[in-house]
């Protein structure tokens, strides 16, 4: 077998050397001067043809900033032999790379030196930072799909509830008034005054019965975003008091005092005048429906806020619980047991909600468990709405049911 001589044996290692994977640099132990590189060392370090390596000092490869998940070629890290990974080296353009170093002290003959062996991994390091901020994306986007689909299994059983509850109290109207049309149309009353018992019964259930498929109308435009709306400057006191008259009769039937307090100015703001009725109804029709038997009502407006007039309603009834706050103003949702539930849909307080949020306004409520709830809302002082929508209402448009 022939052996290769000294001068081959040499001419080979430089070959290897200079066609390694690696990028290779050998520096005097004190740093001062370069004594080799390969050909991926000068590549990767961006060392021009015809550069003096002996003018190259291990310090031209510390960088000037770091970020904290990375650490820098310095020289305590020249101290210490070893691999390393996430290194931060400079390159002579300025720029810097990331590599893995290995670090290794040499010894030859009367000349101590230090050998810098690096792997550019700064491609697969942006690829794993792109890998992992897709896995953070994908998680993020499975648990909120996980929370979405929560929800909606919440909101089908609520809307199973829902609509069990709507068909109930829209038969409950519809069977009176078919019955007491029977009765009738068969001449199965004594004398005038039953007659007039049954005709008024059909009159009041019928009225009812608009009121529910007025609700559900109204739920279904908001939701469709069909809700025409007519914003004009008004005086909101003085219609609180106007209307607030109309419920003494409701009041004193269930035995609550109701009042409005008045006001020595007006307060103007901006609102819709027929759906700012409805708001009030609304609100008014729960606090007189969920109060007590001789309890009280109390109505005001304060018009201390720069931006908003706000309108009050305290009731002194069984007050809500804290975490049934949230229900008031959803959809399909109920309070309290179907047992205990009054006339209507549920859908008073949503409609209002949309309503008043359509206007540019919000409401609020804070309530107290057997002591009370009060309800308020807040109406622009300025115009906020898209200008389309200040004008005045056509007389075509007055028909809530149309």
């Amino acid at each position: 077998m022939s052996r290769l001589s000294e001068a081959h044996l040499l001419n080979l290692h430089r070959v290897l050397s200079d066609e390694d994977i690696l990028g290779v640099m050998v520096f005097t132990l004190d740093g001062q001067h370069c004594l080799y590189a390969n050909k991926l060392g000068r590549e990767l370090i961006e060392i021009s043809n015809g550069t003096d390596l002996d003018k190259i000092e291990v310090k031209c490869l510390f960088p000037d900033k770091v970020r904290p998940e990375f650490r820098a070629l310095n020289p305590d890290l020249l101290l210490n032999e070893g691999l390393y990974q996430d290194v931060v080296i400079r390159k002579q353009t300025g720029t810097t790379f990331i590599a893995n170093l290995g670090i290794k002290k040499i010894h030859l003959e009367n000349l101590d030196c230090v050998a810098l062996m690096f792997q550019d991994i700064t491609v697969q390091k942006k690829l794993q930072r792109d890998i992992t901020a897709k896995q953070i994306e994908i998680k993020a986007a499975f648990e909120e799909l996980l929370k979405q689909n929560q929800q909606l299994k919440e909101l089908d059983l609520a809307k199973n509830r829902f609509i069990a509850l709507t068909t109930h109290e829209l038969r409950t109207p519809l069977s009176a008034m078919v019955a007491s049309a029977e009765i009738l149309t068969l001449g199965l009353y004594d004398d005038e005054v039953q007659r007039k018992e049954f005709t008024d019964m059909i009159y009041d259930q019928g009225q009812h019965l608009v009121a529910l498929v007025n609700d559900i109308l109204d739920f279904a435009k908001i939701q469709a975003g069909k809700m025409d709306l007519f914003v004009t400057q008004t005086d909101l006191a003085a219609l609180a008091a106007h209307l607030t008259e109309n419920f003494v009769g409701m009041a004193e039937t269930s035995k609550i005092t109701i009042s409005c307090r008045p006001h020595p100015t007006p307060c103007l703001c901006y609102f819709d005048d027929l759906r700012m009725k409805q708001v009030f109804s609304n609100i008014v029709t729960n606090a007189i429906k969920y109060n007590r038997e001789g309890g009280q009502v109390e109505i005001w407006v304060d018009d201390t806020d720069a931006n908003f007039v706000k309108l009050f309603v305290k009731d002194t009834g069984r007050g809500i619980a804290p975490e049934e706050k949230e229900k008031v103003f959803n959809e399909f949702e109920t309070l309290g047991k179907v047992a205990l539930h009054h006339k209507g849909t549920g859908l008073g307080m949503p409609i209002t909600k949309r309503l008043m949020e359509g206007m540019g306004g919000t409401i609020q409520l804070d309530s107290v468990p057997e002591v009370g709830s009060t309800f308020w809302i807040e109406v622009p002082k300025a115009k906020v709405l898209n200008p389309e929508l200040y004008r005045a209402r056509p007389e075509s448009a007055d028909d809530l049911a149309a």
